[in-house]
Formats: C-alpha cells, sequence, structure tokens
C-alpha cells in the first residue's frame, strides 16, 4: 500500500523531468566509453608472451599479470600498469613468482622492462626464496640502489647492482653482500666470477661468534645459499684470521678442504691442512673451528714457540688441541717440550674450556709428558700459567734427571724447581734409592725429606730428617742412622751429620759406630767401602772412644779394619787392648 501510494505521487510519463533525467543517461554513458577508449582497456589477466604478437603498438592497461615460460618452470609478473608493444614492454609495480623444484621465489621491482626477450627489472628490489616442500623461508634479499637492478634472459639472471642476501637457514645463516656482476644460473646456482663475495655471521645472541665472517674471490651456491663452494677465501675469525684455496658450504658445515694458513691475536701463526666449521645450534652463533693437522709458531722474548697436533679448536674461549700434542718451547738455550694426547690453552672467557681454567692458563691432559735437556716429568695432568711457567701436576707424578729417576705423588714448581708430595721414590742411575714424604728437585740438586727419608744401596741402608743428593754426593745434614755391610756383619751409624760420596762415607758430631761386639765413638768417623759397598776401613778422629771386644781406651784417632778385626791407634792412647795397635 506503501509503494502504491508514492507511484501515485510521480509525476506524469509526459513531465519534463523524465526527459532531461534521460538525456543525462545517455550522456553520462558516451563520455564514459570515450574515456575507456583513450586509457585502453583496464586489466589483461593471464597474458602469455613469447609465443604470438598479442600486444600491438601503444598498448596499456592495469592490473594484470604476464606468464614468462622457462622450460618447465613459469615466472608470473603481476603488475598494476603495463604499457608498450611485443618488443618493448613496461611494466610498472611488479610482483614476481617462479616455482623451482629447488625453491620458490618472490620478487618485487617499481618497474619491469621486456625488450627483445629479455627483462630488465629496476631497483630498490627485493627478493625472496623457500622451501619448495615445507614452504619454510630459506632467504631474502634487496638491491637498494636505484636504476637497472636484475636483468632476467631465458631463465638466467644478471645482477646489475650489488645485492644483499640475508639467509635465514643452513651453516652459512648470515648475510651475504654479493657484487655487481653476480648471476643466477637456469639451474638455480647463484655465481659470482669476480668478487670480492662477502659473508657476515648473524650478529643476534650474546656470546661472540668464533668464524664471523668470509670474503671470498668466487662463489657459486644454490638458492637459500645452503650448498655452494666459494675460492679464494679469506675468514674472519674471533681473535685472528685464516685463508684458504677453497671452502664448501653444507647444510651442516662450512668446510675448507685443502691446506690453510691461519694467524691469531695472541701471537700463534701456522698452517692446517684442513678445516671444518659445524653449523650451530638454532638461533646460535659459530663456537667452533676445527683444524686438520694443525701446526704454529709464535715469536717471543726468549726465542720461537712451536705447536703441532692431529686436530684443534679455535673458539673465542682459546685452543683445544687434541692428538699427539707438541708444545715446543724455548728455555735458557734448550727445548721444553711438553707431549700430551689433550692440551687446552684459554686465551679468553668462553664455556667450551673448563671453567677452572684461568685466563692466561693451559692444561695438558691424559698422561703428559714435559722434558727439557736430560730431565722430563710425567703426570695425568699438568696446568701451567703461561706467563711464569709455573706447573701443577696431578699425582702419580713420574720423572727423570741426568742423575736418575723417581716418582711421587702431585707436584709443582716451574722448569727449575721442583717440589713432590710423598711418598716419593728416587731411583739412582749409580745405584741405590731414596724414600720420602716430599722431594724438592733443583737442577742436578735433589733434596728429600720425611719422617725419616731413607737412601738404600745393596745392604747400605741410611736415614735422616733430610737427605740432599747433588751428583754423586749424597748428604744428611740433619742427622743420620742407618747400617753398613761389612765382613762380620752388619755395623750401625749414627752421626749429626753425614755425607756419602764414591766408596767413602764422611760422619761428624757425635758420632756412634757399632759392629759385632764393639762400640765406636768420635767426633768424626769416615768409613771407606770397597766394590761391593761393604765396609773395609773405619778411621775415627777426636775424642775417640772405643768398647767391646777389640778393646777399650780412648784416643786421639784410630783405624778399625772389621775383616781382620784389627785396630790401631794414633796418638796418645789411654786403655787396654791386643795387637800392634796398643
Amino acid at each position: 500500500m506503501k509503494v502504491a501510494a508514492l507511484l501515485q505521487d510521480l509525476p506524469p510519463a509526459r513531465h519534463p523531468l523524465w526527459r532531461g533525467l534521460g538525456w543525462g543517461l545517455v550522456a553520462s554513458t558516451l563520455g564514459f566509453t570515450l574515456r575507456f577508449l583513450v586509457s585502453g582497456s583496464d586489466g589483461m589477466p593471464g597474458r602469455t608472451v613469447g609465443v604470438d604478437p598479442l600486444f600491438g603498438t601503444g598498448t596499456k592497461g592495469s592490473v594484470g599479470t604476464l606468464t614468462e615460460q622457462l622450460g618447465s618452470n613459469r615466472m608470473v609478473l603481476a603488475y598494476r600498469t603495463i604499457e608498450g608493444a611485443e618488443e618493448d614492454l613496461r611494466l610498472e609495480t611488479v610482483k614476481g613468482s617462479l616455482d623451482e623444484p629447488t625453491g620458490q621465489w618472490r620478487m618485487l621491482s617499481p618497474k619491469a622492462r621486456r625488450q627483445a626477450g629479455v627483462w630488465t627489472l629496476q631497483g630498490p628490489m627485493d627478493l625472496e626464496v623457500a622451501d619448495p616442500g615445507t614452504k619454510v623461508l630459506l632467504g631474502k634479499g634487496r638491491v637498494e640502489n636505484q636504476g637497472p637492478a636484475l636483468r632476467w634472459a631465458g631463465g638466467e639472471w644478471e645482477g646489475l647492482a650489488p645485492l644483499r642476501w640475508e639467509a635465514l637457514e643452513g651453516s652459512a645463516r648470515g648475510v651475504w653482500n654479493l657484487p655487481t656482476g653476480w648471476r643466477r644460473e637456469a639451474d638455480g646456482r647463484f655465481r659470482v666470477d669476480q668478487g670480492p663475495v662477502r659473508w657476515q655471521a648473524p650478529a643476534d645472541g650474546t656470546a661472540p661468534a668464533t668464524l664471523q665472517g668470509m670474503d671470498a674471490e668466487r662463489l657459486w651456491a644454490m638458492p637459500g645459499f645452503q650448498t655452494g663452494h666459494l675460492e679464494g677465501v679469506k675468514a674472519r675469525l674471533a681473535e685472528g684470521a685464516l685463508q684458504a684455496s677453497v671452502a664448501d658450504l653444507t647444510p651442516e658445515t662450512v668446510t675448507w678442504p685443502g691446506p690453510l694458513a691461519f694467524e691469531r691475536a695472541d701471537g700463534w701463526r701456522g698452517s692446517a691442512k684442513g678445516g671444518v666449521a659445524p653449523r650451530p645450534a638454532p638461533g646460535a652463533k659459530f663456537q667452533q673451528v676445527e683444524f686438520r693437522t694443525f701446526q704454529a709458531h709464535r715469536a717471543g722474548p726468549a726465542g720461537e714457540e712451536r705447536l703441532s697436533t692431529d686436530g684443534a679448536r679455535w673458539t673465542p674461549a682459546g685452543l683445544r688441541l687434541e692428538g699427539s700434542v707438541v708444545w715446543d718451547q724455548p728455555l735458557d738455550g734448550q727445548r721444553l717440550v711438553l707431549r700430551a694426547p689433550r692440551v687446552l690453552m684459554r686465551e679468553g672467557p668462553g664455556s667450551d674450556l673448563p671453567e677452572s681454567l684461568p685466563v692466561g692458563h693451559a692444561v695438558a691432559e691424559g698422561q703428559a709428558l714435559l722434558t727439557w735437556g736430560r730431565r722430563n716429568l710425567a703426570s695425568p695432568r699438568m696446568q701451567v700459567e703461561r706467563a711464569t711457567r709455573r706447573w701443577k701436576l696431578q699425582a702419580p707424578v713420574l720423572g727423570r734427571g741426568e742423575d736418575g729417576t723417581f716418582s711421587g705423588g702431585a707436584g709443582q714448581g716451574d722448569p727449575r724447581s721442583w717440589t713432590i708430595e710423598g711418598p716419593v721414590q728416587v731411583n739412582l742411575f749409580s745405584g741405590g734409592s731414596l724414600r720420602g714424604a716430599r722431594l724438592v728437585w733443583e737442577e742436578a740438586l735433589w733434596t728429600l725429606t720425611g719422617r725419616p727419608a731413607a737412601w738404600s744401596r745393596l745392604r747400605e741402608r741410611l736415614s735422616g730428617p733430610r737427605i740432599v743428593r747433588r751428583g754423586e754426593a749424597v748428604s744428611f745434614p740433619e742427622g743420620l742412622s742407618g747400617t753398613l755391610a761389612a765382613a762380620d756383619g752388619d755395623l750401625s751409624l749414627r752421626a749429626e751429620q753425614g755425607q756419602s760420596e764414591g766408596q767413602r762415607i764422611l760422619l761428624t758430631g757425635g758420632v756412634e759406630c757399632q759392629g759385632q761386639g764393639w762400640r765406636l765413638a768420635a767426633d768424626s768417623v769416615t768409613v771407606t767401602v770397597g766394590p761391593d759397598r761393604t765396609a773395609k776401613l773405619i778411621q775415627a778422629k777426636g775424642a775417640v772412644t772405643l768398647r767391646g771386644r777389640l778393646g777399650e781406651g780412648q784416643g786421639e784417632a784410630l783405624d778399625l779394619e772389621p775383616g781382620t778385626q784389627t785396630v790401631k791407634w794414633q796418638g796418645r792412647v789411654r786403655g787396654k787392648g791386643a795387637g800392634p795397635g796398643w
């Protein structure tokens, strides 16, 4: 009812109002038609070029796509506007997509031009590639320069401006800078024949990266830069650098398969037969660079220091040397050489080396051997402060000097003086052994202390609080007691001081000497032994007292022969006895 009422209120059909509205509609239709004829058709979606000419001279359009057939692959370019002819076609605000078995490519360029079948895309330009199976973004790049950025012909790309590429996956994750002239070949490989190519490790995270970047003269790499090959390589490492002829990229490693040279900020320089940097954990940086057949040298105030090992790991914390390590250092005109299965050298903070190892220290593990001249020390673990060459050795410690060998507990010292905790046993090359609670070894001087320390050789057994061995001389500066072999049985000795050298034993200060059935006391006693180390002659001087079956008396001096049981007194004698000496 309301609609019928409204229709009744409209003007009649012949009213001038209807005539005006009709002519207005006709004029509007003609105007819009003329506008579209002048500006061209709006939108040509899905046109395919490269087979039959689809674009005549003066073609214009907007909001459409072009498809370029590349063998089994297709490049699709979406544009905002298009104009030109078949041999010279221009697009603006271009979005490109290319799906290949190796990757799904997307690109964005402000302008593109096709001349004689060759496309030129303008910069600034963005690129990205995703894994065709998982759709995970592998990398993205950008050409910052305005002007020609990329030439594309027959499926091959040529970079007309530098490309900054960010690899998001794999061992080569980071930023790649490719110079003008880079190419992408029909098989998908990126190639640079004339560098420099520069790769920078990611800057995220808190721990410093060991492998920080690489420069190369030549490169080829697959989309995403997870797999590739570099030539003429210079790598930047934490605290140093390396140079190699080639480097190979895989999703898991960066590898230098051939010989390389390196240098460290701490002065080490050298070479290796190869190296590898394992891919870090997701979100982490390269913490390990490992070398095969590692050799290094370093100049110092005292001379050249040398290192060699089967393998070495370079980390921000320092060096981890593994397998047949030889560390050769100068020492007073000779060489101090450490050999061990493993040596760790800390140069700075880092978790790859034990936190208990301070900066500036090194530790050798797995039965280390330290050699200088004719002397050596062996221990399951040795730690050294490199500046002072102060060592700490884990028990048990084995040693060798010019005079003999020894074994003991933990030790510490430097190449000139060592302290070995007991129980200690020293075996002398000249015969005999020493035992005690502590050994101090200084060059040719051996000082053994104990409660008591003991010296034994054949049937010769002597002991005292402290025994000092220098060359052939063994001295007891704080007292001596023990036994010697004699023809008629053991000979007991006691004195405030004593010294044994060669075939003579000298006792001084309150000397007591006791044989089978006789006792001798004197200020000093000299015992001469034969080749069999049995007592042949006893010479006493100063307040001599003799008691027992060889006679009893007092005098200034006497000679006693245990074998013949004879006594010869010298000087004034008081007493009684038998034989020519009385």
